[in-house]
């Protein structure tokens, strides 16, 4: 496990630009890890899913990652990762430019939710007119965007009638409001059931919204990845379903029932509702 975790601190660490030499998928496949957690937490949830791709496909796993969103992404569209669990307004950008494919995904599905304080008044989305939104990031549909809809059903404009605010950690956020430096807090509902801040701020956040269902993280490989290759990650990550300890401690850590092979057409659905959140 230290090996992991100095391999991941190095990648969270080092610029892995389109000007640099990476490791070919023969000696390594480079699984990206989109910074939704910290890296101990990323190293936690993902190690046992490299431990399974590396038995089935017969080819070495890296855990890599980036230390902000934006890094991520760069580094995406540089080729610097073999296949990636990236969030789904990453996984439009890169498959919409032609360079990234789905090839799995998560189920159940997820929804984004606002919180308030328990003991808050607000109850509505209405009253959150001049409040403070701690919310994930500008391009999260389940962190943000769904609220830019939710503000507009109640006559309102998310970014001239509410202060919002992005802080750097997410794990933060159930925080901020419940110590009263937010007055709500949008995120997805299974990344906060899988945090370790759950358990101690559960009890303490209500539910004032949420969004439709949407489709849990795709796991996409880049384009041009060789196609066998391709083909053996999808059919490895689509025959995980719970039957063994290691396939058990991916899931659970998750909050998933299974995985399964998806295409660019399973996501058609959510990219028309993703066109009706006018992101800029």
């Amino acid at each position: 496990m230290r090996t992991v975790v100095a391999a991941l601190a190095l990648a969270l660490s080092c610029g892995l630009g389109s000007g640099q030499s990476v490791p070919a998928p023969e000696e390594a496949i480079r699984l990206g890890i989109f910074p939704v957690y910290d890296s101990r937490t990323t190293i936690r949830i993902f190690q046992p899913l490299a431990a399974y791709l590396e038995a089935e496909t017969g080819h070495p796993v890296r855990l890599v990652s980036a230390p902000d969103r934006e890094t991520f992404m760069a580094r995406a569209r540089s080729g610097a990762f073999d296949l990636m669990w990236l969030n789904n307004a990453g996984y439009l950008s890169l498959s919409s430019a032609g360079m990234a494919y789905a090839v799995a995904r998560g189920e159940p599905s997820f929804r984004g939710v606002a919180v308030v304080a328990a003991d808050s008044p607000i109850r509505t989305v209405a009253e959150l007119r001049g409040k403070r939104l701690a919310c994930v990031s500008p391009d999260s549909v389940a962190g943000y965007l769904f609220m830019r809809i939710a503000f507009a059903e109640a006559g309102m404009d998310i970014e001239k009638d509410a202060f919002v605010d992005f802080p750097a950690r997410v794990e933060a956020i159930p925080f901020l409001v419940i110590e009263g430096k937010a007055d709500a807090g949008v995120f997805a509902d299974d990344t906060y059931a899988r945090s370790p801040v759950y358990e101690a701020t559960k009890d303490r956040l209500r539910v004032i919204a949420s969004s439709p269902e949407l489709p849990q993280f795709p796991f996409c490989a880049r384009a041009g990845l060789d196609a066998s290759l391709a083909g053996a990650i999808r059919e490895a990550l689509d025959a995980i379903d719970g039957d063994t300890a290691l396939e058990r401690s991916f899931l659970v850590e998750l909050k998933l029932g299974r995985i399964r092979s998806a295409t660019d057409s399973d996501y058609d659905a959510f990219r028309l509702f993703y066109a009706k959140l006018g992101v800029k």
